[in-house]
């Protein structure tokens, strides 16, 4: 790995009992690119993605995400990183503000004021500033992907990862 890649793996490998998920990946990306996988079901996008993210433990090989192993350092990627499941899932008695405010405690460590002037910046961005003071139960699937994707840059990430 160099200091301009932002990914890396080697030989990265995921087995779930006698199903290979991903066998083998050797990838690099650099630093300031665009990456998309494309492939058809089960070809393993959703576990490399997971992988990355520390959110499961590969069956062999290794990678770092900003040189952070994805095993051992999972906690310092999440940090970095923003995650936009392909279903993001929320408290439905919690409004978005909320929500934000909920999900800025894990890794935006920041003065209440900056807390909060985050989360309107982001509410206004994803054009949730009309709902943010209601529930996200009565939100529409669109409406609950704005707040997904507000949540996903809570942190000001250095990485998006969208699914």
């Amino acid at each position: 790995m160099t200091y301009q890649d932002t990914i890396v793996t080697q030989g990265l490998h995921k087995t779930y009992d006698d199903h290979v998920a991903l066998a083998a990946l050797d990838l690099h990306v650099p630093q300031h690119a665009i990456c998309g996988f494309l492939g058809p079901n089960g070809a393993g996008k959703t576990t490399t993605m997971k992988l990355l993210l520390g959110l499961m433990r590969p069956s062999g090989g290794g990678g770092a995400v900003f040189g952070h192993d994805i095993v051992r350092e999972s906690l310092a990627i999440r940090a970095r990183v923003g995650y936009l499941p392909q279903q993001p899932a929320f408290y439905p008695e919690l409004t978005a503000r909320e929500t934000l405010r909920f999900t800025a405690g894990f890794f935006y460590r920041r003065p209440a004021t900056q807390v909060e002037a985050r989360i309107s910046e982001l509410l206004q961005l994803v054009g949730l500033e009309a709902r943010a003071d209601r529930p996200v139960g009565g939100f529409s699937g669109g409406e609950r992907q704005r707040l997904g994707l507000a949540q996903a840059q809570i942190n000001q990430p250095d990485l998006l990862i969208l699914r």
